[in-house]
């Protein structure tokens, strides 16, 4: 007879789960992956936004199942800076992910030509089974446009590149953001789903799924969607928790030392109106220092520097 994991006290239960998985957001500044991320956190939406630097954390746990089926999962989420300069800071999170949400704009020719580029990171430094989601955001954004077809914007005119495509812009003017990136001005739709799909296909991204992080359309489903993935490999033993890379742990094994409470965000990373302080969560700094953690820590980039 099998020994059964005892339940948590009841003023426990709450916070127990049965698997934590880390998982990545990552894609082109401007793409959403913080209003993405607010918005599964809090059911609304984010309405003022600055330029991430470095990363910021949060975690929620999901419940799966129903019955005797049921998995509680912890999802210890990284939002990453998708900004050029920053790119070094946020690649040392990709360490030993287990899943990744690779995010671009709907709106963006261009937000979706680069897309590959970190999803060839993600698949570099990510754990071996790495599980990833792709994430056409800022659907809200087209439905005024719907049938425009003025500027030839239709998000069908690519090239090769990306893995099979590349994205050519229409000439469309563009603006910079207070946070000193120049933003395309979005007119509607420029990235159709049929093309995303293709591309998906080709880069082996297995779901690719449209959202809005405004109206909270599909947000849910991303994250859902990834974990039951995860836990699908994990089920099939194709991935092992024990495995201090694969991005796992079971739900009794204390965390990565990191943490913050369930549907709560913390900056692990900077921001604009930061002015320049990169603190953690246990008041180490993230950027320009080699942490000697050790253990679960080296997963999240601890220990040495691989960009």
């Amino acid at each position: 007879m099998s020994a059964r994991r005892p339940s948590p006290p009841p003023s426990t239960q709450h916070n127990h789960y049965d698997y934590l998985l880390k998982i990545i957001l990552l894609g082109p500044s401007g793409s959403g992956k913080t209003s993405l991320l607010h918005h599964f956190l809090h059911s609304t939406p984010l309405l003022l936004s600055s330029q991430t630097i470095g990363v910021e954390f949060a975690s929620k746990i999901l419940v799966l199942g129903s019955g005797r089926s049921t998995r509680r999962i912890k999802l210890q989420l990284w939002d990453t800076a998708g900004t050029e300069r920053f790119r070094s800071v946020s690649r040392s999170y990709y360490r030993g992910a287990a899943g990744a949400v690779l995010v671009w704009d709907v709106c963006s020719a261009k937000s979706f030509g680069v897309a590959g580029e970190f999803l060839r990171d993600a698949r570099v430094l990510g754990s071996r089974g790495l599980c990833v989601v792709g994430v056409g955001n800022k659907v809200d954004k087209t439905e005024d446009e719907e049938g425009d077809e003025e500027g030839g914007g239709d998000g069908r005119g690519y090239g090769q590149g990306m893995g099979g495509y590349s994205a050519s812009l229409s000439s469309r003017g563009s603006r910079r953001s207070w946070a000193g990136e120049e933003e395309e001005v979005g007119r509607g739709r420029e990235v159709d789903a049929d093309t995303a799909r293709q591309w998906a296909g080709l880069n082996k991204v297995p779901v690719v799924l449209e959202t809005s992080a405004m109206s909270g359309e599909g947000v849910q489903e991303v994250f859902e969607r990834l974990a039951r993935m995860i836990l699908t490999k994990i089920e099939l033993g194709e991935v092992n928790p024990d495995d201090p890379n694969s991005g796992i742990q079971y739900g009794d094994s204390g965390g990565w030392g990191i943490d913050a409470d369930d549907g709560r965000s913390l900056k692990s990373g900077m921001t604009i109106e930061d002015g320049g302080s990169l603190v953690a969560y246990s008041g180490q700094r993230l950027r320009g220092q080699k942490r000697q953690l050790g253990g679960w820590g080296d997963v999240f980039g601890g220990r040495g520097g691989c960009c």
